[in-house]
């Protein structure tokens, strides 16, 4: 679904915040989300910004970018490493302190495929494939079912292992599937599964599916999260005739 004021919801990919000005000729920290900032944030090139009070995105000139400290002290030692950008538009620190809490975005059609190792996948591309099991694992739970029988579910999003553990390296991305639900209503049942080898088996982007083969009981551990209602505005009271 589409939130207008979420630009990562059409078509814009967050790459991080501003967070405040550096020296006196318009340089920025930036504190980085993206797994590409070598790529996103230190090469010039167009990106796009969402101040605090607008609701889209507009397009900015990257001018240059780089980590604070050494590449190797910086990147890989913090859940959110920080990085000196300068934008073009930005020539001083007055200008630089106005950018706090603005945040910036590439297009999410910028793609960076060349850049990943083999099993390495974006979450944009994984969000919305069909999961079922793997027909191919010697499983009884998967013997005589048809493909339907097979399907589990919709990829909602990816819990990433660094959000889970703070030590690096030991937390594990989680899959948030979307069960198909038998209570019906405004919620959904989701369940969480490790994206490890042993249990997803396959990845086919193309086919826009993921192949799974779940230990005993993974599936029966899901939940529920309730859509909450917002209401805006009240009816002016009706009054007597």
């Amino acid at each position: 679904a589409i939130d207008p004021y979420d630009p990562t919801t059409y078509g814009y990919i967050e790459l991080g915040t501003i967070i405040g000005a550096h020296g006196v000729h318009g340089l920025m920290k930036l504190t980085s989300i993206t797994d590409f900032s070598q790529h996103r944030l230190c090469q010039p090139g167009i990106r796009h910004i969402k101040p605090l009070n607008r609701r889209s995105p507009r397009e900015v000139h990257l001018v240059e970018g780089r980590p604070i400290g050494t590449e190797g002290a910086t990147i890989g030692t913090e859940k959110n490493p920080t990085y000196l950008i300068r934008l073009e538009t930005v020539d001083d620190r007055e200008e630089a302190l106005k950018m706090r809490g603005c945040v910036l975005y590439a297009l999410e059609e910028e793609k960076v495929d060349e850049l990943l190792e083999k099993d390495e996948y974006i979450v944009s591309d994984l969000v919305g494939l069909n999961v079922f099991l793997d027909e191919n694992a010697d499983d009884e739970r998967q013997s005589g079912k048809g493909f339907e029988d097979l399907f589990i579910g919709n990829i909602r999003g990816v819990v990433m292992g660094s959000e889970m553990c703070a030590i690096p390296g030991l937390g594990q991305d989680l899959l948030e599937v979307v069960l198909p639900s038998p209570h019906g209503g405004q919620g959904e049942d989701l369940v969480l599964v490790p994206f490890v080898p042993e249990i997803v088996t396959s990845v086919d982007l193309d086919g826009r599916m993921v192949s799974i083969t779940p230990p005993p009981g993974l599936l029966d551990l899901s939940y529920r999260r309730e859509e909450k209602v917002r209401i805006k505005g009240l009816l002016p009271p009706v009054r007597d005739t």
